[in-house]
């Protein structure tokens, strides 16, 4: 749906004279939906989308997870994406919610309420991308979603490594101990991001996108780099530590040459914006 344009006086009259000068009897053009001026959105990666479009002005909530920019931490919460805060949602008189796929069951409470409800998938890159045409078209901003669409391409453009290394992600993990590891499958922008980067993801041809691997299966797979993510911010002190977690597996080529790399920060986990930033710190880390 194309977003109105706002009109200026001139404009205006313009189109007054244009429209005395219609055919007689010639229906008016049917208007097209108001520009939304009150947005809410729950997932981290989707405030971040509207703030890079530079609608922050526009946001009157977010989610309990949304901490980027630093101004969307003066926002209302409105609840996780499995606990959303309807009463307050509601209160905050949205005209728009922009909300992911799983987020069916608020998007059915929110629409007969008179809340129009824009969902956008988040699985792939591809996904991303256009998720920032999609938001700036409807809300007024087409130029906007193309500049973020050019910044993201030539953040993510094909790098590849010249030693192919074969990588494992975890995503993950008990602290302290390595059962039941959490990684990057198949279908994930983890694994697009390697894929652009020239490296083999080991568990690739997992069934599911995030599997939960054994000890064994890591020893099996014989990783040249371990890359564990931590969502929140780690210390160097602990970063230590969780490198020599890995120590009980001295047969995996990556830790037998020292390639256990930890990268940390909300950057690591969210598939929004700021994926270019993630995938110039794996590619770091590859080298």
């Amino acid at each position: 749906m194309k977003p109105a344009v706002r009109s200026s006086r001139s404009t205006l009259l313009l189109l007054a004279l244009l429209l005395g000068c219609r055919e007689e009897g010639a229906p008016p053009k049917p208007k097209g939906p108001a520009v939304p001026q009150r947005i809410v959105a729950l997932a981290p990666n989707l405030s971040e989308t509207l703030f890079a479009l530079g609608l922050g002005d526009r946001v009157v909530g977010v989610g309990d997870f949304s901490t980027w920019p630093p101004e969307a931490a003066s926002k209302p919460r409105l609840g996780g994406l499995f606990d959303a805060n309807l009463e307050r949602i509601v209160s905050l008189k949205p005209d728009l919610a922009v909300l992911l796929p799983s987020e069916k069951d608020l998007a059915a409470k929110l629409a007969p309420l008179g809340v129009e409800v824009l969902t956008i998938p988040n699985e792939t890159l591809a996904d991303v991308e256009r998720s920032f045409a999609t938001v700036a078209d409807r809300c007024g901003v087409p130029e906007a979603g193309a500049r973020l669409t050019d910044e993201w391409r030539n953040g993510l453009a094909p790098r590849p490594l010249p030693n192919h290394p074969r990588v494992v992600i975890s995503v993950g993990r008990q602290e302290g101990r390595l059962a039941d590891v959490l990684v990057a499958g198949p279908d994930t922008f983890y694994q697009e991001l390697l894929t652009r980067l020239g490296a083999e993801n080991v568990f690739a041809d997992a069934p599911v996108r995030y599997p939960k691997v054994s000890l064994e299966e890591l020893v099996a797979r014989a990783p040249d780099v371990i890359l564990e993510l931590r969502a929140e911010e780690i210390p160097p002190a602990e970063v230590e530590r969780l490198v020599r977690d890995w120590d009980q597996l001295a047969d995996i080529p990556a830790v037998r040459s020292g390639r256990v790399r930890i990268l940390s920060g909300d950057w690591t986990a969210i598939p929004g914006p700021r994926l270019p930033k993630l995938y110039a710190e794996l590619r770091k880390a590859l080298e």
